[in-house]
């Protein structure tokens, strides 16, 4: 008997009939159940108002933190920018100093052997000719011993400018040591272009170097060595046109010969005294 009551009530409570209240969640729910329609809207329209400006300040709050994290962002990402220029400058500047002469600016041993091979793998398919010319400039420790070493390192940049004027882009001019040069020329058609390019540099080193208001001739010995006729490794040819220059030195090179500017015909820049 108990025990049908207690399954009645519980059958009774959960099939309340339609239209009957549940109980409030809130205690704000409750009180704007007490209150008129017209207020009770009111009251709901202010509740949700400010539930909405509430999520307004929060996503304004959000956006902010954004953006500052944005611009925090961009700077670093400018500072980067910064560092990989500056490391960049600073890679194209160790290469520059790996590969070239700090003196003359021209590549250096490591680098003309780089395009020595390179020239060597295209010759050989293209059946074209390589030489290289091994280049001293005779008596040069006199031009540093009359006039000091600042006169020999300018006479050593115009010699540099000279060759880079005698040669074309594809050729190298080398800074092998002290006063000594080596000139790579690559794609010969014939053989007779490597010695036409030797001429060509004698005539053009033979003209006199102003230094420090002084004209210096200074003569030249020239070895040559070519590929494929003395050998197709860079250690061969350098060997053979290094024996050719020093053969040509021991035949009786010219030494630098000191003159004023106005005794040298060949200067057209003359300064003349009070």
């Amino acid at each position: 008997m108990t025990m049908g009551t207690t399954n009645g009530r519980e059958r009774g409570a959960a099939g309340a009939r339609p239209g009957a209240q549940l109980p409030f969640n809130t205690a704000s729910e409750a009180a704007n159940a007490a209150l008129p329609p017209a207020q009770r809207r009111a009251a709901v329209a202010f509740s949700h108002a400010t539930a909405i400006s509430s999520a307004l300040a929060t996503s304004e709050q959000k956006l902010g933190a954004a953006l500052r994290l944005i611009d925090h962002l961009r700077s670093q990402e400018s500072r980067l920018k910064k560092k990989v220029a500056l490391l960049s400058e600073t890679l194209a500047q160790l290469r520059q100093f790996a590969y070239h002469d700090e003196l003359t600016r021209l590549p250096n041993r490591r680098l003309l052997v780089d395009r020595f091979n390179q020239a060597i793998a295209r010759a050989a398919r293209q059946r074209k000719l390589v030489a290289l010319l091994f280049l001293d400039l005779d008596g040069f420790k006199t031009v540093n011993d009359a006039f000091g070493h600042v006169a020999g390192d300018s006479l050593l940049k115009q010699v540099a400018a000279r060759l880079l004027a005698c040669i074309r882009a594809s050729d190298t001019v080398c800074r092998f040591g002290g006063d000594e040069f080596v000139i790579l020329l690559t794609d010969l058609e014939w053989e007779d272009g490597a010695a036409a390019v030797a001429a060509k540099i004698r005539a053009h080193l033979a003209a006199p170097y102003l230094i420090g208001g002084t004209a210096i001739e200074v003569a030249t010995s020239i070895g040559m060595a070519r590929y494929p006729t003395d050998g197709n490794r860079y250690e061969d040819l350098l060997r053979r046109s290094d024996v050719a220059m020093y053969s040509e030195k021991a035949r009786g090179p010219t030494l630098p010969s000191p003159k004023t500017p106005c005794s040298c015909e060949k200067l057209t820049l003359c300064r003349h005294g009070p």
